[in-house]
């Protein structure tokens, strides 16, 4: 009997032993499939070349558009990191020069495990920035935009500007210093849209610098809504100027109804990806009721949309208690430097994705 009791007892702890390997198997499965449903969703993303990296530098994912850089290249699972960056550097993808090349692999190979940032020529004339992110459980991100316009917009105004002013008299000259204005405004615009740390510190400084740009006297930030039924919503980060404050409840009345469903600016703006210009806002019968009376001490907007590979990611909406008409070029300036937030939602994205990946990791 003692001997039965004692195999009873066995089997028992070999059943509780089996179904808690069971669980644990099962609870690592779903991690897993979680991690790579993020994974998924972060190389479905072509406006930047996105490949990953394991902690033994071999290549674990890539998206097409990295694949692009490297046309005449297999990237299959498992290439080895330090392939890739002597095929780089010795088969001119970037343009490093020949006395170089061998130091630049070296520094490359050792910080895969960094987080960098650089910017490189093409032979097409293309600049590329290449960014590394390394992520809690032990892989790398490698991330390659190409941020030629951004780049070129850059030299431009620090040409401008070391230029002087030199201009013409009259006309000529006022033409021309406002030129400058532009392509310095547009320059901060891409240091901001390169070196920011994140999403709402970037659209802090944007506004503040396209608000002193334009002259106008209050701005803010939504980011569009994941889920549910409002559209967007509130960053809660303004911008106002100090010739013509903006009360805080006047703010707070703004951000309230940002989501509301019967504004059509707001909503133009967010589904179409085009900006949305209003000179007179008392009149215009696009606003819903509660974003009129929210408006009310304001006479002139314009929101303009931040995309990323063609989303609608957020809308920036500039304000001015003067009647402001509809101007094509300053339009499209704004445009362009509202853009360099897509730059900073995408990077700040990408490490949440890697982030939440390895949470799971380490749960599992």
């Amino acid at each position: 009997m003692v001997l039965v009791g004692l195999l009873g007892g066995v089997i028992v702890l070999l059943v509780a032993l089996l179904g808690l390997f069971a669980w644990r198997l099962h609870g690592a499965r779903d991690g897993e499939a979680v991690a790579r449903g993020r994974m998924a969703a972060l190389l479905a993303n072509d406006a930047s070349g996105l490949a990953v990296w394991d902690a033994g530098g071999r290549l674990v994912a890539c998206n097409e558009r990295f694949r692009e850089f490297y046309p005449s290249v297999t990237l299959k699972r498992g290439l080895e990191y330090e392939d890739l960056v002597r095929y780089t550097a010795t088969r001119a993808v970037l343009l490093i020069p020949e006395q170089e090349i061998g130091a630049w692999i070296e520094a490359h190979l050792g910080h895969l495990t960094q987080a960098t940032t650089e910017e490189h020529r093409t032979p097409d004339a293309r600049w590329i920035e290449i960014r590394t992110r390394p992520t809690d459980q032990g892989e790398t991100l490698l991330i390659y935009t190409d941020v030629t316009a951004a780049h070129e917009a850059a030299a431009a105004a620090a040409d401008v500007i070391a230029g002087g002013e030199e201009a013409p008299a009259d006309g000529i000259a006022s033409a021309a210093t406002a030129h400058a204005a532009d392509l310095r405004m547009l320059r901060d615009a891409v240091t901001i849209g390169r070196e920011a740390v994140s999403f709402h510190a970037a659209a802090r400084d944007l506004l503040r610098v396209v608000a002193e740009w334009g002259g106008w006297d209050a701005g803010t930030a939504y980011l569009a809504a994941a889920e549910g039924d409002e559209p967007l919503i509130s960053t809660g980060v303004w911008h106002v100027g100090e010739r013509r404050s903006l009360s805080v409840t006047a703010r707070g009345a703004i951000d309230a109804c940002c989501g509301d469903v019967d504004d059509h600016v707001l909503h133009r703006a967010a589904a179409s990806a085009e900006p949305t210009w209003v000179a007179a806002i008392a009149v215009d019968p696009r606003f819903s009721d509660a974003r009129r009376l929210a408006l009310r001490d304001l006479r002139s907007l314009c929101a303009i949309p931040v995309s990323v590979a063609g989303q609608v990611v957020a809308v920036v909406e500039l304000f001015s208690r003067d009647g402001v008409s509809p101007d094509v070029m300053r339009q499209r300036l704004l445009a362009e430097a509202a853009d360099q937030l897509a730059r900073v939602f995408e990077r700040e994205r990408a490490a949440l994705v890697a982030g939440a990946g390895a949470g799971d990791d380490a749960r599992t």
